[in-house]
């Protein structure tokens, strides 16, 4: 599971997804997570770069997002969870209250997503995200990004970047109906 947690980072990085040390990712195994450390570099990562942690421990190393980890897992049967910062998920998350794909696989595989929002790191924002992920695999939060959640960590990179795909394809599309 190391060994695809990395590829995925680069993934992200070279998607840019990520930027700096921005974004985290986690998976589980039985009722163990994995989590990245704050402040890990998601594309130069190796097995170090990891927290071991239950649901409902709090270790002080791991990222700033383990309690929305740990909720997503308490409420899906998902193995695997990240979070990114993709351009056009931010730019629409700050514009919009909900993202509507226009592309035909966007609305196949999302139909419409919400944006949520709340405090930073509180466990009210932390409960919205993880119903949002249990809801559609995806979440956007206003001016911050995507929790994508999946049976693995490639599928959760999947939805991130289809989401992604989507958020660009509405972008453009505005761009366009300006000219």
């Amino acid at each position: 599971m190391f060994e695809e947690a990395i590829k995925i980072g680069k993934l992200l990085a070279s998607a840019k997804l990520i930027d700096g040390a921005s974004g985290n990712l986690s998976f589980k195994i039985g009722d163990v997570i994995y989590i990245t450390k704050s402040g890990v570099n998601l594309d130069d990562m190796t097995e170090n770069s990891f927290v071991k942690l239950k649901i409902g421990e709090f270790v002080r190393d791991a990222s700033v997002d383990q309690i929305i980890h740990q909720k997503i897992y308490q409420k899906t049967d998902y193995s695997a969870v990240l979070h990114c910062h993709g351009i056009f998920n931010v730019v629409l998350g700050a514009r919009m209250d909900s993202i509507e794909p226009i592309d035909l696989e966007g609305k196949l595989y999302f139909g419409e997503v919400r944006v949520v929002e709340g405090q930073f790191g509180s466990p009210e924002l932390a409960e919205l995200i993880s119903d949002a992920v249990r809801e559609k695999g995806v979440a956007v939060v206003r001016n911050h990004g995507i929790y994508a959640g999946g049976k693995n960590l490639r599928d959760a990179y999947n939805k991130a970047s289809y989401l992604e795909h989507s958020c660009e394809v509405i972008y453009r599309s505005l761009v366009l109906d300006k000219l």
